[in-house]
């Protein structure tokens, strides 16, 4: 019995391991991006340690795609040069950088600059991983371990979702700083990729590499075809003008465009990034905070269900099925917040106050269905359709190009969704994800199960008949790359890949004509203030968050529909607002110590009058009788504590307010009646 009989499924656990350790890098990564969704309402809130205005929040979402765009380009420059491991622990390095800016940040341009940060880690993370993980799996476990990369980034989101709630802003900063710590005190101890090794011409460090992967000794033969792969890399001169030149690299370019394409106009980063903001208009039973973390498991458990499937089912099938799923979801959302936003009568009198658990249900249906297919396959795919010597050419241009997408995604979903509406947004994904489906059901091929070899000849095909008969019959269940119809696509591949962006971001150019104003001069009627959407009621003192002894409130509000603010270019604005300053002191604690021990003075010892309830405590409440009076003071509210601050009492409970005349409760007459 040879040693790989022996071993089993074991002999791939070593390949595990290193893929493990090297996609914890997503881990580090994709946190940066899973950070805006807990941070953007700390950062926005009445006791925001930096405050925000809207459209800076969205830059803040944003730039974490800009600077993406420049790791794939660090990635192309290096890691040919000096390996796939060096280059991407040191992904790790502007990963902790910019965590620590935010620690000690106190502008808004340092959070811009830890954001940029962020981009570039981000952005080397997710172009060097796949080329490592394609080098170092085997062909039977290659589609598993390229699923890592979505497992490991949606474990990064649950993170951020479950702990940014619940810890301070820069509590938060400092506990995400320990993940690219973590991952190079993981990755420190993994091999480089033999193929690396190879083509600097060290074959002892090679083979070394290739037995720990493939637990065994006999591997001269792996070791050959790598050889010649390598050799072959090296005769064909510059990557990038092989990637850009060749016909058949040309097809597969067009194919990772497509999928680069598909997955990040679906929206799903802008759902992901704002799922917070999007969550707090629904009214559940859950908190908008508790609803991303519901999300963040769902997203953590679906994608683990292609690392089985993808090996089993197929590229394609999984793809068209999430497609399919995915529209399926966001139409869903698309036609409730089209209702919610343009009527009063389908779904309730009041905008968001109704039904929330259909577009909650329509985004679980979408991140599941998103997760089986479209947010895994590509990665899987990206390492099988290049060759060698231009893979990392390939993953640089698929990462800057995803970046570009990204940011324009996420910037114009605020713009999109405070201008013309929410639903404008979701029925712009949802337009996009149906195009997406068509061309991958025309130009996806099925690559399950093949060799890198086998995977170039493929490419090279022209889709005839007679070869997808010859492909059968020697037992590779596939299709060819085109249907018939659509072979003259193919002939001119540099069309494609721009007509597929151009028709798809069109979609993304928001129209607007409202009127921009200062929303401070605003009337009654005009706005509403709070915002109901967001909740700005401190639920320990039962008032506006960050009232002050003055008894005032700086309190987000919002426009109505045509208004735009010329402080913040959308339809939210602050305004002061009265409030009533509380210092810790109960009205239900008061009256309970007026009544039980009033004689002994307690209520005026806590309520700060230590005279008066020295005396009561001397004369038994100047003979229960100062006890009666005090209990009746207190119930009606007239005395109150020493330090002039009001009682914290239940937002519906006794408070009794005393209403005078001014111009809320009065009708003045106006210049313009």
């Amino acid at each position: 019995m040879s040693s790989v009989e022996q071993l089993g499924h074991r002999q791939y656990r070593n390949e595990y391991i290193a893929a493990l350790a090297a996609t914890s890098s997503l881990v580090a990564s994709v946190a940066c991006a899973g950070w805006s969704s807990p941070a953007l309402p700390a950062l926005r809130g009445p006791n925001s340690p930096i405050p925000i205005t809207p459209d800076e929040g969205s830059w803040i979402v944003s730039l974490l795609s800009i600077g993406a765009i420049f790791g794939p380009i660090i990635c192309g420059l290096f890691v040919d040069r000096y390996g796939r491991k060096p280059v991407l622990l040191v992904s790790a390095v502007p990963l902790m950088a910019g965590w620590l800016f935010i620690v000690f940040a106190e502008s808004v341009g340092m959070l811009y600059a830890a954001r940029l940060l962020h981009g570039i880690g981000y952005g080397l993370a997710y172009s060097i991983t796949p080329i490592y993980l394609g080098e170092i799996s085997s062909d039977a476990v290659r589609g598993s371990t390229g699923v890592l990369v979505t497992v490991m980034a949606k474990l990064a989101f649950l993170f951020e979702y479950s702990v940014g709630p619940y810890v301070g802003f820069r509590a938060l900063a400092w506990i995400s700083l320990a993940l690219p710590v973590g991952f190079i005190a993981l990755f420190f101890w993994m091999p480089e990729t033999p193929y690396f090794l190879l083509a600097r011409g060290n074959k002892k460090a090679a083979a070394e590499s290739l037995r720990w992967l493939r637990r065994r000794i006999a591997i001269d033969e792996e070791l050959g075809r790598m050889e010649k792969l390598v050799l072959d890399s090296k005769q064909k001169g510059n990557p990038l003008k092989q990637l850009l030149l060749t016909s058949t690299n040309k097809k597969s370019l067009v194919i990772i465009l497509l999928l680069s394409f598909g997955m990040q106009l679906t929206g799903i980063n802008a759902i992901l990034g704002y799922s917070q903001t999007i969550f707090s208009r629904l009214a559940l039973p859950l908190t908008a905070a508790e609803l991303s973390i519901v999300l963040a498991l769902v997203q953590l458990g679906s994608v683990m269900l292609p690392t089985f499937l993808v090996d089993r089912a197929g590229r394609r099938p999984l793809l068209l099925a999430s497609t399919a799923g995915s529209f399926i979801g966001l139409a869903t959302c698309a036609v409730y917040f089209t209702l919610d936003e343009t009527t009063t009568d389908v779904l309730s009198p009041e905008p968001g106050a109704a039904h929330g658990w259909i577009p909650f249900g329509g985004v679980l249906l979408f991140i599941i269905t998103f997760a089986i297919g479209l947010a895994t396959v590509p990665f899987a795919i990206l390492g099988e359709v290049f060759p060698k010597h231009i893979k990392a050419a390939a993953n640089s241009v698929f990462a800057v190009i995803t970046s570009a997408v990204v940011f324009s995604v996420v910037k114009l979903f605020q713009v999109i969704s405070d201008g013309a509406g929410t639903y404008v947004s979701f029925w712009i994904f949802t337009g996009c994800t149906a195009v997406t489906g068509v061309l991958i059901y025309f130009i996806i091929p099925e690559t399950k199960g093949q060799s890198f070899e086998r995977i170039q000849e493929m490419m090279m095909r022209r889709g005839r008949t007679n070869e997808t008969a010859r492909e059968l019959a020697d037992g590779v269940k596939g299709r060819p790359l085109l249907c018939i119809k659509m072979q003259g696509l193919f002939r001119t591949p540099h069309l494609i890949a721009p007509t597929i962006a151009v028709l798809m971001l069109l979609l993304l150019i928001p129209t607007s004509s409202e009127a921009e104003i200062d929303c401070n001069s605003l009337r009654m009627g005009q706005f509403i203030c709070p915002d109901p959407a967001l909740r700005q009621i401190d639920p320990k003192t039962q008032q506006l968050r960050g009232c002050t002894p003055e008894n005032k409130a700086r309190v987000w509000c919002v426009a109505v529909d045509g208004i735009v603010c010329s402080e913040t270019k959308n339809t939210s604005f602050t305004r002061e607002m009265p409030c009533k300053w509380t210092n810790g002191y109960h009205f239900d604690t008061a009256l309970l110590l007026s009544v039980f021990l009033g004689m002994f003075g307690a209520d005026r010892f806590y309520l700060g009058y230590p005279a008066i309830g020295l005396l009561k405590f001397c004369t038994l409440g100047f003979m229960f009788l100062g006890q009666l009076v005090d209990v009746i003071l207190i119930a009606t509210q007239v005395v109150g504590p020493a330090d002039g601050s009001a009682y914290i009492i239940p937002y519906y409970g006794p408070v009794i307010t005393v209403v005078r005349s001014d111009n809320w409760t009065y009708r003045l007459p106006q210049d313009n009646w």
